[in-house]
């Protein structure tokens, strides 16, 4: 698995963030070109940003099974423990989402606080006729089409990631216990519908951003202000 790790030129005394990207893009895709290591260096946060299993410049194997959540648990776990990190905060968006809560539920004492962006508890792949994604007219398969032609991006494992997750619908229950959560997103984002409820069942907070959808939530100087401010408290 390839990772980021960017130390902070303004080191605080804090946990690195893990920054969890979504379905069909990278770090650099989903986190580096929207500005959040420059906003979290200013912070004085180190940054550790992998491309994961299926994205980016990280192996793509093409076995739907090697896609559930528990192996992307194991790649996160063994990546911390080669860096040598006790905890992080974590970050994610949309899959990456749905991976960070994964990674507090399995291992909650390497998570401090979690952030959950563009993320709702519905089933994103809801619809999706696994055999053919793409072929549908699911939301999903929207999504599909669009990254999957994206420049490094490997048809196949994307197809073979999104029947790995969709075998595996996210549960609610049981919810990560004893870790501060934020959920983010967009005011036209459908795919976290359902967002604020989800945070107030899980003792959290939610943050609202005017104007925005699941595309373009990330960007946000709203959001990033709101992770930076809920990651110092």
């Amino acid at each position: 698995m390839r990772y980021a790790d960017l130390p902070s030129q303004n080191p605080a005394d804090s946990v690195p963030v893990l920054l969890l990207h979504g379905f069909g893009t990278s770090f650099d895709m989903n986190w580096r070109a929207a500005g959040w290591p420059r906003v979290l260096d200013t912070a004085g946060r180190r940054v550790i940003g992998p491309d994961l299993r299926g994205h980016g410049a990280s192996d793509k194997p093409t076995d739907s099974g090697l896609y559930l959540p528990e192996h992307f648990v194991a790649d996160l776990l063994a990546m911390l423990d080669e860096l040598g990190l006790e905890s992080v905060d974590a970050v994610g968006y949309s899959m990456g989402s749905r991976l960070a809560w994964e990674l507090a539920l399995t291992a909650p004492e390497r998570v401090r606080r979690l952030v959950l962006g563009g993320f709702g508890p519905a089933d994103a792949l809801a619809g999706l006729d696994t055999t053919g994604p793409g072929e549908g007219d699911s939301p999903f398969d929207h999504v599909y089409r669009t990254v999957a032609g994206l420049p490094g991006n490997d048809a196949a494992a994307l197809a073979a990631c999104a029947r790995g997750q969709a075998s595996r619908p996210f549960q609610e229950e049981p919810r990560p216990e004893g870790i501060p959560v934020l959920l983010v997103s967009g005011a036209r984002d459908t795919v976290a519908e359902g967002a604020r409820e989800l945070a107030e069942r899980c003792g959290g907070s939610h943050v609202e951003i005017p104007g925005r959808d699941h595309a373009n939530a990330v960007s946000s100087r709203v959001f990033k202000e709101a992770v930076v401010a809920f990651l110092d408290e």
